[in-house]
This record gives structure tokens, sequence and C-alpha cells, in this order.
């Protein structure tokens, strides 16, 4: 997360570099044609610690995306997680001056749109199938699923934290924490505004939207990459003029153009007013790219956009039902542990366990390794079992956590540790449950002709 040791500095710095560490970075190469997909995920995350990715699982819902659209209109709401302090919105400021105002909340088309182009609103890559568990969604500088959560994760090489582990693996919490991202830079002060600060227009978030993917040179409309009359961005057409927007434009070209799946759009199409980039970049305008370099301490002031005259509010209620949390969510069950697992290792070979997580109950039973004896390897250090409930699956799938000893400085004898869980739940307190570990290490296998003896 960025560091507001002191704004014009920090930001010039980004601006320079053409980008601010993220708080979700675009991951299009995945599956927009403009680039191959990776073939392995990145091994460092060098915007959100440095370290390796954490190897998590994820489940991956239907191909229709209703579940995920669903979900994203409850966070629009906060009405997915509103007691949870890592999760759920801030209130947003409205007006002029800005104050707060509990009632205030987010266009859910501007979740959508940005669930769209963060990653065609999928959980995970291309291999995981609809309606399985799999490994999440990773862009090569380390964004985490759906909406594509970057810096408010910290790859230090470590075991994941709650907020890390729920947010990179259960949908339903990286939408949370996309929204909420959002709706905190929304909140910034240093940001320019459209209007008075209304968050019911979607054209007030222009710039909380700039600065949702980064506050930085590339996303500037007037800067010289783009055909300033470049047009409109088309969710549904041909992507390969994706590069040809700033990610803002690319997300309100969504808003006012949703893809199609299966035949039809995915939400109802909003018409929302751009702002006129040939007239607000010429010198002295509010885009013109001399203000945005030259002026770090007056970027509300001089930057900030009259909401347009023809701009209106959208209303999702008229057309879409209010969607059921409890269904969404479920009541996911932990469906028992082993007391103990047995490990053998040897300087040759060694035999590991598998440690499955059941979920008896309905939804995702989310859980985390918080901490491991230092001569174990884990394979898997957070995730998700699948519980009954979905429509579009074939039944629970448990989850399965590789373990074995770590390769090298382990002496020979018999150790013993303990793996400890914590299994969290969408309304009530989570559990720890411990899982004891033996390893029995033995020396090298050596031969008599004839005689094998060990």
């Amino acid at each position: 997360m960025l560091i507001w040791l002191g704004v014009g500095f920090v930001l010039l710095l980004g601006i320079v570099l053409g980008l601010l560490v993220p708080h979700a970075a675009t991951k299009i190469e995945i599956w927009s044609g403009a680039s191959a997909a990776p073939s392995a995920g990145p091994s460092s995350c060098p915007y959100s610690g440095g370290g390796p990715p954490f190897a998590l699982q994820s489940f991956e819902a239907q191909e229709s995306r209703q579940l995920y659209l669903e979900t994203l209109r409850l966070a629009a709401a906060d009405r997915l997680f509103p007691q949870d302090a890592d999760f759920r919105l801030p209130t947003l400021t409205v007006g002029e001056p800005r104050r707060p105002d509990a009632s205030a909340t987010i266009p859910a088309q501007l979740l959508y749109a940005i669930a769209w182009i963060e990653s065609k609103i999928a959980m995970g890559p291309l291999d995981v199938d609809w309606g399985t568990i799999g490994p999440p969604l990773l862009s090569p500088d380390c964004g985490y699923g759906i909406m594509q959560i970057t810096s408010t994760i910290h790859n230090d090489g470590g075991l994941p934290s709650r907020y890390e582990a729920l947010a990179g693996s259960h949908f339903a919490y990286n939408i949370a924490a996309g929204a909420r991202i959002l709706a905190e830079k929304w909140n910034e002060d240093y940001f320019p505004v459209v209007g008075a600060s209304d968050p019911s227009f979607i054209e007030s978030w222009y710039f909380a939207l700039w600065a949702y993917n980064g506050w930085a040179w590339i996303n500037h409309p007037g800067n010289p990459k783009y055909n300033p009359g470049r047009g409109t961005y088309d969710c549904d057409a041909d992507r390969s003029d994706y590069w040809n927007y700033p990610y803002q434009e690319r997300v309100l070209g969504c808003v006012i153009n949703p893809p199609v799946v299966d035949g039809r759009r995915l939400w109802e199409p909003h018409p929302v007013v751009l702002p006129d980039v040939a007239r607000l970049t010429a010198p002295g305008g509010a885009l013109d790219p001399d203000v945005f370099w030259q002026t770090f301490d007056q970027i509300r002031e001089r930057m900030s956009l009259e909401l347009p005259a023809q701009a209106y509010s959208p209303d999702l209620g008229v057309t879409q039902s209010r969607p059921d949390r409890a269904a969404l969510l479920g009541m996911p069950l932990l469906d028992g542990l082993p007391g103990e697992l047995e490990l053998r290792s040897s300087e040759f070979s060694s035999r590991g366990a598998a440690l499955t997580i059941a979920n008896s109950g309905s939804g995702l039973l989310a859980w985390r390794v918080t901490s491991t004896p230092s001569w174990l390897d884990v394979g898997v250090q957070a995730g998700v079992a699948l519980g009954s409930g979905y429509a579009f699956t074939n039944g629970p799938q448990g989850s399965v956590i590789p373990i074995a000893a770590a390769a090298g400085g382990v002496p020979e004898g018999s150790h013993r540790g303990r793996i400890v869980l914590e299994f969290d739940y969408p309304d009530r307190p989570s559990e720890r449950h411990e899982v004891a570990i033996s390893l029995d290490k033995r020396g090298a296998a050596y031969y008599e002709a004839g005689r094998p003896q060990s």
C-alpha cells in the first residue's frame, strides 16, 4: 500500500517511472490477446514485498458470472462484510466541502466494469474449470483474483495474513477488497474531484478509477501514446485497441458498452459522459499535461472537473432483484481433521502426506496455515473447501494441502511439531485447529553385495 511520506515526492517518483505501486494492476495479457499468457507464475512480487507469491487455492464459479455479479452488487452497497474491519467499506465522503455520508454507495456498474477489465470477472486462470477448485488468477506483478488485488498484499516470503489469505483465495473477500480500495481512492483528499463529489453519478468516479490502477502518467488522458480522437472504448469489441485507452476510460467504456457472454450482456448499459479530452488537455485546461507535471501541491484545485449537465444516476433496482447474501456465502462447516500426520525422510527419498480439508456445510470454507515447524514444507498456504449449495457444481470438493519434510538442514532422528490452521466464517468467529506432525529422518541407505541394509 502506498505510504504518504510526502505526497509530492511520491507522486513525482511514480509519474516519472510511469507507474505507482498499483492497488490493483491490470492483467489483460492473460486474456486479451495483446500478449501471450505467462507459462508460469511470477517468482517474485516486486511491487508488494519482493517475496514469492503465496501458494493459494481458490474456487472458480460458473461461466455466466452471475454469482460474481451478485457479489459485486453486495460489495457496492457494503452488504458483504459490513462488520469485518478488514473488508467493510469506509464511509464515503461526499459534497463540497467533503463530509462522511453513511448512506452513500458505489454504483455497482463500476465494480462490474473494473472486474471485467482486471480479470474478465474470473477468480482463476484459464486452466481452472468453471465450478472447481484451483489456483487463483495471478498476474505477472502479483495481482490476485477477480479484482487483481496487489499492493494491499505483502508477499514477504512468509505465511499469508488473514487479509492476504482471504483476498487471494475467496472470491467474495477478493471483491470486497477491490471495492474497499476504490472507496479509499474516492475518499483521498489529494486526488481531483468531479462536480460536488456525488458518488451516485458514475462520472464522479473518474479520478478514483484512475487512482485505483495507479495515479500515474500512463493513465493520463493527455498522454501522447493515446489518440486524442480515440472515441469510446467498447468492452465487447476487438481487444486489439485495449492499450489505446487509459485505464479509467476502459472501465467507463465497459459501463457504456458491457461485454456479452453466452449471447447476453452481463449488465445493462448506462450512458456515461466522458471528459472532452481535446478541450481539457489543451494548454491551460484541467487535464493539460503541464498541470499534471508541475502542480503536485495543487492537483485537486487545478485538475478537478465540472459534472456534465447530461449526467444522471443509474438505478439498478428497477431491473434486478436484491442478491441473497446467505445463498452467496453459504454456511460452511469444517468436517473434521486428523489428529496427526506422519512423515519419513532420508538423504535420497522422502514420504510426504496430504492433509484434506472438507466442508460439510454450504458455500466455501476459508482456511489458512498460521504456523508450521521450520523443517516442514507446506505446498498450499491458504485456500477454500467447496461445500454444497451452488447448483452449477458437481458437489463438495475438499482442499488438499501437500506436506513434506523440508530439503536439507534436518538432522537424523525423530522430530515432532504441529501445523496450526485458522478457519474463517462469514458470520461467526474464526476457529483454530492443530494437527500434530511427526518426522522420522534416517541416514542414507547403503548396500553390501547380495545383502541390502539400511
